[in-house]
């Protein structure tokens, strides 16, 4: 996964489009104001990206990843899959990318996510897009939904959040998608992690990252209407002042 987030056209391009909603997130406020915890670190992909907008603490329930985290250098935290070690109102983003999916209660844990900001803060996160694309590449990464825009919506209404924005993301790829995964289906094919992950020569892989690439910068203007991703950034009410 960590040489898979240096050079795959997915990655490459999704960092753009994630530091386009954060600094929507962080707008007005100087990087050394800014706080965020990185919930669901992984390998650390996202990390260069979010650390050009302020300080960084990354979480994660995988003991080998917080291990990996720390040797390259990072400040990473164990996390459990309920309530978070942290005092409320203490982070002024938490950053979810591709985490929510993976939790049963989903409600419950953007509760927690609110709880830990302050209020005004922002939580700036992905998810995977459309039910009708589950596959057995979502059992294989222990997903338990795939969302649209109407139900991130909901579920941020329900946890207390406003939502700034919400947009599909990683546009161009979704009849890509559509395509390789039902054709998989008519020829029987189980998909997993590992197959999941097209091989494509360079020079493709290059044009696949640089049309992300402009597609990052159309999300400074507008929401796009479908994707494989579901982008969102929610806010907490500025008089929300939760008790730790």
């Amino acid at each position: 996964m960590a040489e898979r987030e240096q050079e795959y056209w997915w990655h490459l391009g999704r960092y753009e489009i994630i530091e386009q909603y954060m600094q929507l997130a962080v707008k007005g406020q100087k990087a050394d104001e800014v706080n965020i915890l990185n919930i669901g670190a992984g390998t650390g992909g996202t990390i260069p990206s979010l650390e050009k907008f302020g300080s960084v603490l990354n979480a994660d329930v995988s003991d080998d990843a917080i291990k990996y985290l720390k040797k390259r250098g990072y400040k990473a935290e164990k996390i459990g899959t309920g309530k978070l070690p942290y005092k409320a109102n203490s982070f002024s983003v938490v950053a979810a990318f591709d985490v929510l999916e993976h939790i049963d209660d989903d409600e419950a844990a953007l509760k927690e996510w609110s709880r830990v900001l302050k209020p005004g803060g922002k939580v700036v996160m992905t998810v995977p897009a459309y039910d009708w694309l589950w596959t057995d590449h979502d059992v294989s990464l222990q997903h338990f939904r795939r969302h649209t825009r109407k139900t991130v919506a909901e579920k941020a209404k329900k946890a207390g959040l406003d939502v700034s924005k919400t947009s599909y993301a990683i546009v161009f790829s979704l009849p890509l998608v559509v395509g390789f995964r039902y054709l998989n289906k008519a020829l029987k094919r189980k998909t997993t992690e590992e197959t999941s992950y097209v091989s494509v020569p360079r020079w493709v892989n290059k044009s696949f990252t640089q049309l992300l690439k402009a597609e990052a910068r159309g999300h400074k203007y507008m929401a796009y209407p479908a994707g494989t991703s579901v982008v969102a950034v929610l806010t907490k009410p500025a008089k929300s002042k939760e008790k730790s």
